[in-house]
């Protein structure tokens, strides 16, 4: 009997170290070791290397036993009939650390940019057996990884969500900048928006209507403007506040400040029927369940949709795609597991300079296979010949580099990296090639040159001394001179043909003896003429290396001119990104802007100040980005 390998719906994409992942049953094993610091699954991070454009992360988060599994299930495209995630049927949570499913799907965004979405689904923020630093650095990742994290809770909004959610105000703990403290917090709060998701608060199964008070008469309103009008709606502070209220405080700005998008809605309790709760999909239950939830449904899932975007990292101006993700979370695990601090900026750069690297070792590999395959067959020979068929490769390989990182975004490392990769192939100084790979091939063609050279002369005087030789009927009736140089300019190659010639040949018929020489030879101008041709072959030679010379310095000036046009290209593409960029963040903040300044005038300021800013960095970007520009066009 054979057994068949079925793909699971979902797998670990990071989870405690006291379990084991076991692939074949899908499941997570506990063991007996005490928990310890979260491990990346290697089957997670397969699918995600696997993607090669923009990714855009979906989170659900949230307390534990709330319907997060359920949710993140709905988000899937198409949407599976049954739940993906595993859904627990006791108190007992069912999700440990952070799963993802392995069914991806693209979405193209309102702007018309596609990115693939990958739905995640957590722990509880309030697992009974999870650990401080568990939570602390499973909101990190949600944070730094995700584009849209949604909160799912249920039944009302509680203290205990607020205290889930400081979360938010106490990464300044976990996130470093390099050279900014850990602890200095205004910086950082500023800098959040730049990177962090879209927030979406999903209140579950809500029974009762929201009001607030207005002109002294209670006004239903919706949940959204309820959160912002009571629950988050900052409250002053003097003197006398205490520190409870100042730490709620801090989580309600944060919340609003550094989240770029912020959306609320409700779900409707589906029903109270225990068994139909258990089994919401199934189409027998279909009549028991209360009209409004699965309309509700699809309205969440239209609303998530609009605040999908790609993913970024800050500083980073480009979009993440799958290898990046999975070695930045590889890395942001890793250094929290060690320091419980991630230092967020040597991450992303360390990650791309990695790929760019990687880039490099690829295009270069192809570069030298292609001139190794070519010098095999064709040396010796002239090294006009290997240039040519090197400026060929060149292009290539620039073709390849831009092609293989494309998806970087940074002007600065990818030209740091294409010139790593020049100097691998080729490097050049006062008109000649002095390093690179290319300097190897050269020399291995002088080195073959002058061998076979060497060796055709030792032939050549073997052919004319030894009786019965085809040429030694030649000789006796011609001149032995004329015949030597006729075969030798007719068989010898390469570019020590006219330097063997002077310095071996030459000689070697003068060790011949000039009295046995001319004895042989049809006049005593043979001898002479070996003399002149020995004078001819050094200008010759000296002709060919000019020419040489004049080939590399026109080839170099070729590939400048090719590699100006990418750093142009470049910084051209940074400079769309960074207007794209700006105009979705500065969309995002004026939105914010508009939600909060009826209830949040104070951060109404604030965001605006902010949004004015960060107008002043672009256009400081973008005035540097046309000084590079510049700087680029005149060096051609």
């Amino acid at each position: 009997m054979t057994t068949t390998n079925i793909k699971p719906k979902c797998v670990p994409l990071c989870y405690p170290d006291n379990y084991k992942w076991d692939k074949s049953k899908g499941n997570l094993i506990r063991t007996e070791k005490t928990r310890g610091q979260l491990v990346v699954c290697e089957d997670a991070l397969e699918i995600i290397r696997s993607i090669d454009g923009p990714i855009c992360p979906v989170a659900v988060t949230g307390p534990a036993r709330s319907g997060k599994s359920y949710i993140a299930s709905k988000l899937i495209e198409p949407r599976p009939q049954d739940c993906v995630f595993k859904i627990s049927e006791t108190q007992n949570p069912e999700t440990t650390g952070i799963w993802m499913s392995t069914k991806t799907f693209k979405r193209k965004l309102s702007h018309g940019r596609e990115v693939t979405v990958i739905i995640l689904d957590t722990e509880g923020l309030d697992a009974h057996n999870a650990h401080k630093g568990d939570d602390m650095l499973m909101f990190a990742l949600m944070a730094l990884m995700s584009s849209v994290l949604v909160y799912n809770s249920k039944d009302s909004v509680r203290a205990e969500d607020l205290n889930t959610l400081s979360w938010v105000n106490r990464l300044v703990e976990v996130f470093k900048w390099s050279g900014c403290s850990p602890k200095k917090t205004s910086p950082l709060e500023n800098e959040f928006i730049k990177f962090f998701p879209n927030f979406f608060w999903l209140l579950r199964d809500v029974t009762k209507s929201f009001q607030i008070s207005q002109d002294g008469e209670n006004v239903k309103v919706d949940f959204k403007y309820y959160l912002l009008e009571e629950i988050l709606k900052l409250e002053k502070e003097d003197g006398t506040t205490t520190a409870k209220v100042k730490e709620l405080n801090a989580t309600r700005r944060a919340l609003l400040k550094s989240f770029p998008v912020f959306d609320a809605m409700t779900l409707p309790m589906p029903s109270i029927e225990e068994s139909v709760l258990e089994e919401l999909d199934k189409e027998k239950n279909r009549g028991r369940i209360n009209t409004t939830f699965f309309p509700n449904i699809d309205i969440f899932i239209n609303r998530c949709r609009t605040l999908m975007k790609p993913k970024k990292a800050w500083p980073y101006d480009g979009n993440i795609n799958g290898n990046q993700f999975a070695k930045m979370l590889q890395q942001y695990v890793s250094r929290f597991s060690e320091t419980k601090i991630i230092n967020v900026d040597d991450v992303v750069q360390s990650v791309i300079e990695a790929q760019l690297q990687q880039v490099v070792d690829l295009v270069f590999t192809d570069y030298r296979d292609d001139m190794d395959e070519y010098a095999n067959a064709a040396i010796p020979c002239q090294n006009y010949e290997i240039t040519k068929k090197h400026n060929d490769c060149m292009h290539q390989a620039m073709r390849k580099f831009k092609e293989n990182a494309k998806c970087i975004n940074d002007a600065k490392s990818l030209n740091k990296y294409r010139d790593v990769l020049k100097k691998k192939i080729v490097q050049y100084s006062d008109g000649d090639v002095v390093g690179g790979y290319l300097r190897i091939i050269l020399d291995k063609n002088e080195k073959m040159s002058d061998d076979f050279c060497t060796q055709l002369v030792d032939e050549l005087l073997l052919e004319i001394s030894e009786p019965g030789k085809i040429y030694s009927r030649q000789l006796s009736s011609g001149s032995n001179v004329d015949f030597l140089n006729e075969q030798y300019k007719e068989r010898a190659r390469g570019p020590q043909m006219w330097h063997v010639y002077k310095t071996v040949l030459a000689d070697k018929i003068e060790d011949i003896s000039p009295r046995g020489m001319k004895e042989c030879a049809s006049s005593d101008d043979d001898v002479n003429s070996v003399m002149s041709v020995s004078a001819r072959a050094a200008e010759i030679e000296k002709m060919e290396k000019e020419k040489t010379k004049e080939q590399i310095f026109a080839m170099k000036k070729e590939e400048d001119k090719t590699i100006q046009a990418m750093m142009v290209e470049d910084i051209d593409d940074q400079q769309k990104q960074l207007e794209t960029d700006f105009e979705e963040r500065s969309a995002a903040i004026q939105a914010q802007i508009e939600t909060l300044r009826r209830t949040h005038q104070g951060l109404v300021e604030e965001l605006q100040h902010g949004l004015d800013n960060m107008r002043v960095e672009k256009k400081v970007k973008q005035e540097e980005l046309t000084r590079k520009q510049d700087e680029v066009m005149r060096q051609s």
